[in-house]
């Protein structure tokens, strides 16, 4: 029985068709291209025509975050069943999503027996991805909330982003150039390799290529489990890429000779509109998260 249903802003970029098959309900983002009208994410705009205006007509989006509306309405119809719910937010750090989920849950807990659990995921893209996953398999155990939330704010430390993009113009745009700042004036052949780690984007360095810098993505990866003494077997890896479907199956070719099993690889994702209108093109990458059964 489950005993919760599961939550996401559209940032954890989990395609509609997967997300219906796994019962996981998505609060989309909103995307603009002039300013003025906003389309929700994946429902009035789809990948395709997101990145056909960016790849193809140059244009810079802008993202608007889901309002405390949006969260009522999704989560009133679960509440009304008696269950509980958890939700996943992009990390505070890029996003206000997760202030517009509590406000929300402040309003329908004095209202409902049922409670709402919200998760400041510290992760974004594939790693909130994997977080919710990982939440599912507690669902799909017969766990209460209150213990999947539990185990899910302790899981959400292990995770870890590491992507190159093909330049830092998004991200300057979206006024999100933060520690980037010091790339931002290299010369134009250089791609920068960023790491989310703990709620923050840092510099992993820069490479001169995209073949070199995928190559240095894998060397990341593998040293941060000899840092910290992990084992990659422990961890669920996905690979990601906004429109750089070709490089794929190298990269994840060289991921599972370094260091990622397998077995413990799900299939790559497409980044989404909310995540690539900071990124822009050109970006790839893999994010990994422990088990929770692991920790």
């Amino acid at each position: 029985m489950s005993y919760f249903e599961i939550f996401t802003d559209g940032a954890a970029d989990i395609p509609l068709k997967t997300a219906k098959s796994k019962g996981i309900n998505i609060i989309p983002f909103y995307i603009s291209f002039d300013g003025n009208t906003y389309l929700k994410e994946l429902k009035d705009l789809s990948l395709e025509i997101f990145y056909n205006k960016i790849l193809d007509e140059g244009l810079f989006p802008k993202t608007s975050l889901p309002s405390v509306n949006d969260y009522i309405d999704a989560f009133t119809p679960t509440l009304k069943n008696g269950k509980d719910v958890i939700c996943f937010t992009i990390t505070h750090t890029l996003s206000g999503s997760v202030q517009s989920a509590r406000a929300a849950a402040d309003i329908l807990n004095e209202k409902y027996s049922s409670k709402i659990y919200v998760i400041d995921s510290f992760l974004a893209t594939g790693a909130q991805q994997l977080l919710i996953y990982e939440a599912m398999r507690m669902r799909d155990l017969g766990l209460s909330a209150e213990i999947a939330f539990k185990l899910c704010e302790k899981c959400k430390k292990t995770g870890r982003i590491m992507f190159i993009v093909g330049s830092l113009a998004y991200f300057e745009k979206g006024g999100r150039i933060g520690k980037l700042a010091a790339l931002s004036g290299s010369i134009l052949k250089i791609k920068p390799l960023i790491e989310l780690k703990n709620a923050e984007v840092n510099v992993g360095g820069v490479a001169r290529s995209r073949k070199n810098g995928l190559k240095k993505l894998v060397e990341m990866t593998s040293k941060y489990f000899s840092k910290y003494n992990e084992f990659a077997k422990d961890y669920t890896f996905i690979a990601g890429t906004t429109n750089n479907w070709n490089e794929m199956p190298e990269f994840e070719d060289i991921l599972c000779e370094s260091i990622v099993p397998r077995s413990n690889l799900l299939s790559p994702f497409q980044i989404g509109a909310t995540i690539a209108a900071h990124t822009g093109p050109d970006t790839t990458g893999i994010c990994f998260l422990k088990k929770y059964d692991r920790l």
